[in-house]
This record gives C-alpha cells, structure tokens and sequence, in this order.
C-alpha cells in the first residue's frame, strides 16, 4: 500500500529511487558469471531463441521511447493551454486555492517533461551485430565467435536489456501519472475559479438589489416629503 501510495502521489522521486536500485543490479550482473553446463548439447537452440528475444527487447525499447515522445506533445499542448491561465493569477493573487492548484499543475506537467526526457537519454543497450570490416579496398566478415562465448554474451546482454527497459519503462509510467495528476489539479483550479466567480456575481447582484431599492425608498421618501410640503404651503393659502 505505501509503494503504491507513492507510486501515485510522487511517481517521480519513487521513479529514481527504482532506477538507482535498477542501476546497482545492472553493475553486479555487468561483472557476473555464466554457467551453461546444463544446456551444453542444446547452444545452438538457445543461441536461436535468445538472439529473437535480443530483436523483441529492442522493439520494446522503440515502443517505449515512442509513449515517452508522445507523452511530451501531451505535456506542451497541456502547458501551451495553461498559459491562458497565467492572466488570472495576476488578477487574482487574494484568491489562493485557484493559485496553488494551477501552480501544483504547472509544476507535475513540468516534472513530467523531465521523465520523458530522461527516458530518451537512455541510450545504452545491448545489441548483437555481424562484424564487419573494411579492409584492402573490401568488407570482410568475421567469423562467429564459439558457439559457448556467444551463448553467454547473448545471455548477459537479454539479463542486461532487461533492466534498462524496465528503467525506460519506470520513467514512462512516471511521466504518465504526473500528466493524470496536473490535469487533476488543472480541472481543480478550473472548478474552483467557477465556483469563486459564482459566488463573487451572486454577491454583487444582491448588493446592486440592494442599493437600487434603497435608491427606490429614497426616492419614494423624497416624493412624500415634497407632497406634504406642498399640502401644508396650499392649506397657508386658503387660509
């Protein structure tokens, strides 16, 4: 419950606590042994599978770069529209709930920006290629190398790519909660600021009600006054 509480309330800092973790595993399996005594008559069948998988993990990676670059076009759009923003908190500093709620979705979108971003600077990854070289005006291709050094660099590199997706994928998820939670606080300040102007017209109204029909009573009373005045100064004549 609380890794879940922290998950949703400050994904970010859970995010990088995850990560360094991830980080300090990386370093110990970078430095590991590998022990394939048990699948010695089957290398060539691993090898097979295992250089599939390497393929899937670096689309994976692709995929979550591509959430990551989209939830960055969700964040400008967001930032771009509360800017509009901006002019009512000039206008209004006395009204401080709309104030910290637009500022708290300022701030998520912004932090959120920063998790994508770090998940497109993760450019490690482990990857099998066919060496190639240039030589005497010709490419040439090298060998394989044997079959057990192979399998235990495929198997170190898929243990390897692992972790870093999951550190991709910790940051992406990230990003996403800090969008849910900005647009919170954005519907928020928006209810909040309806609610104020609400209540501020209402207030208004009933005190322009209020003066006119005291204006009203004035002038009723000025009427009366003038009326009794005019019967006395009539009544003076007569006599």
């Amino acid at each position: 419950m609380k890794k879940f509480l922290q998950q949703q309330i400050f994904p970010g800092i859970y995010a990088n606590y995850s990560n360094k973790i991830i980080s300090e595993i990386y370093k110990n399996q970078e430095n590991a042994e590998i022990d394939i005594s048990d699948i010695k008559e089957k290398k060539n069948e691993y090898i097979s599978k295992l250089k599939i998988e390497l393929e899937q993990q670096i689309e994976r990676k692709i995929k979550l770069e591509d959430k990551a670059k989209s939830l960055l076009f969700i964040i400008a759009l967001a930032i771009t529209i509360m800017t509009f923003s901006l002019s009512f908190i000039k206008e209004n500093l006395n009204h401080i709930i709309p104030v910290i709620f637009i500022i708290l979705s300022i701030t998520h979108f912004v932090i959120s920006g920063i998790r994508a971003l770090q998940t497109l600077n993760i450019k490690q990854f482990n990857i099998h290629q066919t060496t190639i070289k240039y030589q005497e005006n010709k490419f040439i291709i090298q060998k394989e190398k044997k079959a057990s050094l192979l399998l235990k660099e495929l198997i170190k590199s898929k243990s390897l790519n692992d972790l870093i997706n999951t550190k991709i994928s910790n940051l992406t998820y990230a990003s996403f909660i800090l969008i849910r939670n900005g647009l919170i606080f954005f519907v928020l300040f928006f209810i909040t600021t309806i609610s104020i102007s609400l209540t501020e017209n209402k207030a208004e109204n009933v005190h322009q009600t209020k003066v006119v029909t005291e204006s009203k009573l004035e002038i009723k009373d000025t009427i009366n006054i003038k009326k009794t005045v005019f019967d006395e100064i009539k009544q003076g004549e007569k006599k």
